[in-house]
């Protein structure tokens, strides 16, 4: 990298952890690397502020709502607030003389992307997902670089990409001893799974009815906990219910095998920390990316059945029973995930930025 001085960088998106956490991954890589000044521009949410200020990173916030999952008055209202969003984020990028800004997916990505094209600043976007989301397809037309977490999305772009990975933050590969009783670990993603909060509850009452050893650390994400726990009390099972979990290095130090959906993040996290999996995609999620990435992380991995819908939870109960009941299988299954680990990916993604501007001036 040829660059000498202060690289001022805006990177964008946000609303979920998968978007969130990325994007500080990637501001933080870049202060490392080039000891640059940036900054994420988001919706302005509570987890967005949170998230952002704990980093010791600003937020800018522009006006943007939710597109995904959306009823139509939702759809209209996300698509009315584009103007605003973007005279808003061209106001920050000129205040801040931003250089670059990476987008990240997300509703709150579109705008300050297309802000960026409007002032002529590369635009890079990051997209972690095999199916790529719609703000990413529709940037795709003004990017200068799309950067992938793996080679099997480059032929959803038209722009040039290049394989970076998906960032994993701090989490890394534990050791686990191999001896119930069992810890399990539920993960719906920071909005939650309604399917995996009805089934989890389930699920863990047959595995105690067969005589199972085990505890249970379930993340519920947004909504009421007080079901779940209920759930799991009908069902004779002793399970903490959390809400979302800012620091998750220790949540997957302290688990065996995680019952999750398959957001790309999480399954980032997944293969750092060497943690085997059963993955329940996020039924709804948007153009059901999250069966596609699922699909991806159990063809590199020996991550266990794919459970769609309300169907296969019975075999998930014989699938977890036989992997725990065989631990050299199981520390065999945690290793096939830890070898996808990508540590390099937020520098990975910072260097192809920096080749991009080079090659530029």
């Amino acid at each position: 990298m040829g660059f000498k001085g202060v690289r001022r960088v805006a990177v964008a998106g946000g609303g979920t952890a998968g978007h969130i956490l990325p994007a500080l991954d990637f501001l933080e890589e870049y202060r490392t690397e080039c000891g640059a000044d940036g900054y994420l521009i988001g919706a302005g949410g509570d987890l967005e502020t949170r998230l952002v200020g704990a980093r010791g990173f600003r937020l800018e916030a522009i006006p943007a709502f939710p597109w995904a999952r959306e009823p139509w008055r939702g759809k209209l209202r996300a698509i009315a607030c584009l103007p605003a969003a973007v005279h808003s984020a061209r106001r920050i990028l000129i205040c801040e003389r931003t250089e670059l800004v990476i987008g990240v997916g997300g509703f709150a990505s579109l705008g300050a992307c297309l802000a960026a094209a409007t002032l002529r600043l590369p635009v890079v976007v990051h997209e972690g997902n095999a199916e790529p989301g719609l703000a990413n397809r529709i940037l795709d037309s003004i990017a200068s670089l799309v950067c992938l977490g793996g080679e099997e999305t480059k032929t959803r772009f038209h722009s040039p990409t290049a394989v970076t990975g998906v960032p994993a933050g701090r989490v890394s590969r534990s050791h686990r001893p191999a001896k119930p009783p069992w810890r399990f670990l539920v993960m719906g993603g920071s909005e939650g799974s309604p399917l995996l909060n009805r089934e989890a509850p389930r699920l863990f009452s047959e595995l105690r009815r067969r005589g199972l050893a085990f505890n249970v650390r379930h993340l519920a994400g947004r909504g009421d906990r007080a079901p779940i726990e209920r759930a799991y009390a009908r069902g004779g099972v002793a399970a903490c219910v959390d809400g979302f979990v800012d620091d998750m290095v220790p949540v997957y130090a302290a688990a065996d095998l995680a019952i999750s959906s398959a957001g790309a993040r999480t399954l980032a996290e997944m293969a750092a920390a060497g943690l085997p999996s059963l993955l329940v995609p996020l039924p709804g999620a948007a153009r059901n990316h999250q069966s596609a990435n699922a699909r991806r992380f159990r063809a590199h991995t020996a991550a266990g059945p794919i459970i769609e819908g309300s169907s296969g939870w019975n075999g998930a109960a014989a699938y977890i029973e036989a992997l725990v009941g065989d631990p050299h299988e199981l520390r065999r299954v945690g290793e096939c995930a830890g070898n996808c680990a990508q540590p390099d990916a937020a520098r990975n993604l910072v260097r192809a930025c920096e080749g991009l501007l080079d090659a530029r001036s």
